[in-house]
């Protein structure tokens, strides 16, 4: 079966050269694209023909891709913005999620639903690329007076990171409630571009230094 490709005004990601950069979708023609030439980055521009990966979300699935090669850098009318046309050269690829190191703990949690008027805070678990489980605040299992989110719904995510703050897309893998510590808490699935995985990265490394430095204090 032939995986879907994305939609107009869905957000996707752009690889040029290794390196990777946030974009949307703005226009379909068959086997052209046009998307938002690279947005919040001074980016030098490619060649005309150059190869350009084109990523999306696959939901709880990982990521859809495809090849494609860039024809054009000029505005299209009816787009607002400067955009990038590219032909699609291969069929969507699905990529797989892989295992992510977790770390962290304590840290400022807020989740919007992007589908309807739900927003949900707390405290982090734990952190890592592919996803955060956080408890809910001012939540008890079997209260029935909070606004669930469900299963597979699509979120927008804040977690502060120290000094940074990460802004991501996402969706909802569960809700769980512990009946023995009292808690509700939520896994979500982050879906990030390469500069906010990579954000996450930096923290996780540094709260395992931090975490190795203090079983080493407590040795002594």
């Amino acid at each position: 079966m032939t995986e879907p490709m994305p939609e107009i005004r869905s957000a996707v990601s752009i690889t040029v050269d290794g390196s990777e950069h946030e974009s949307r979708i703005e226009m379909i023609e068959g086997n052209k694209l046009v998307v938002t030439a690279p947005m919040h980055q001074t980016v030098e521009v490619p060649e005309i023909g150059s190869a350009v990966s084109l990523s999306w979300s696959a939901g709880p699935r990982g990521r859809y891709a495809v090849d494609t090669k860039l024809v054009s850098t000029s505005r299209v009318e009816g787009v607002p913005t400067r955009c990038w046309t590219l032909t699609v050269l291969s069929e969507p690829v699905l990529q797989q999620r892989r295992r992510y190191v977790r770390a962290g703990g304590g840290e400022s949690v807020g989740v919007r639903s992007t589908e309807r008027d739900v927003m949900l805070s707390g405290s982090a678990n734990d952190i890592s690329e592919g996803g955060v489980r956080f408890h809910v605040s001012g939540v008890k299992p079997g209260d029935e007076t909070w606004v669930r989110l469900n299963d597979d719904e699509a979120v927008t995510v804040v977690v502060h990171l120290d000094e940074e703050m990460l802004d991501a897309d996402g969706w909802v893998l569960r809700t769980i409630e512990d009946h023995i510590t009292s808690t509700v808490d939520m896994i979500v699935t982050l879906n990030l571009v390469e500069r906010q995985a990579e954000m996450v990265r930096r923290y996780v490394m540094r709260q395992q230094i931090l975490a190795r430095r203090t079983a080493a204090d407590a040795d002594y």
